[in-house]
């Protein structure tokens, strides 16, 4: 009888007045289960391989992406690497590094090359510019324990590992005296996010031959993440670097940088080699592929 007059009173307020009568039920909140901490993540330091005869054919199948880059002979006064043994100690170092979080830094894919680069190299000097936690600088210290290092940031707060040897400095590396260097014997790494145009002339101003540059995607995946415009792909490639500014949409936001055409032609004219290192993070399933590249001028 009660639901009978309630749908009465509905029609009359619907049909007289115009007004809709919804009926509105109470929903409780499903109570799920809390969320279990992932006890794993896939990183070498929390997932790898024990069983040596499996272990061994990944170290394999990661030498063969090494060979098919290094084969090209980029460095004169380099020896003929052992691979898979640089790749061994690669792995025993990264498993058992004491701090594991380097959130918004390198992951395995830029620490696998980084790693190989600088062994396979063996220089006098090298310069990292942009520092963060410093996981870099520690990871170029193992490799090349022998090697002078410079690290240029403006802000060092940000570093985690406290008892480097390297020469760590609270400023951009642009105004900084070097010492006399071979440039067969260095590399400088900018993984900082600036101007890739800009950072070319200024290493070739200070005699720089050999160049790592991190985020350097092509001018049609600039929507992934933000890198210094022009990037060392657009140099080389000559796409986007014509037009006096470029626009994409970068976590829901339009982002719009200037290009200086004058700058980006003649860092351009200046690069020799310029090779994406081949991506190991998706293969490996340990992540991290950011267009690490190798720059020669």
């Amino acid at each position: 009888m009660k639901s009978k007059l309630i749908d009465l009173i509905k029609t009359i307020l619907k049909n007289v007045f115009g007004i809709q009568v919804l009926r509105i039920k109470n929903i409780s909140e499903n109570k799920s289960e809390p969320k279990t901490k992932m006890d794993y993540v896939h990183d070498p330091a929390f997932s790898y391989m024990k069983t040596p005869a499996y272990k061994e054919l990944l170290i394999k199948e990661l030498a063969d992406y090494g060979n098919q880059f290094f084969s090209n002979d980029y460095f004169t006064s380099a020896e003929s690497p052992d691979l898979p043994v640089l790749i061994n100690d690669f792995f025993e170092l990264y498993i058992n590094r004491s701090l594991t979080d380097n959130t918004h830094g390198s992951g395995f894919h830029n620490a696998f090359w980084i790693y190989l680069f600088a062994r396979i190299l063996n220089p006098d000097l090298i310069v990292e510019s942009g520092v963060w936690k410093a996981h870099t600088t520690w990871l170029l210290e193992q490799a090349c324990p022998n090697s002078v290092i410079y690290g240029f940031d403006p802000k060092l707060h940000h570093v985690e590992y406290k008892n480097l040897n390297a020469k760590l400095i609270k400023m951009d590396w642009s105004t900084y005296q070097l010492p006399e260097f071979d440039p067969e014997k260095a590399f400088v790494f900018f993984d900082c996010h600036v101007n890739n145009a800009q950072r070319i002339l200024e290493a070739k101003d200070k005699g720089f031959k050999h160049i790592i540059i991190d985020d350097n995607p092509p001018v049609h995946r600039l929507f992934s993440l933000m890198p210094g415009i022009p990037t060392a792909a657009m140099l080389h490639s000559g796409l986007g670097i014509e037009n006096p500014e470029i626009s994409w949409v970068w976590n829901g936001e339009e982002v719009t940088k200037p290009i200086n055409i004058d700058e980006a032609r003649r860092a351009k004219d200046l690069i020799k080699i310029h090779r994406v290192f081949p991506d190991v993070g998706g293969p490996t399933r340990y992540g991290g592929f950011a267009f690490l590249s190798y720059i020669q001028i």
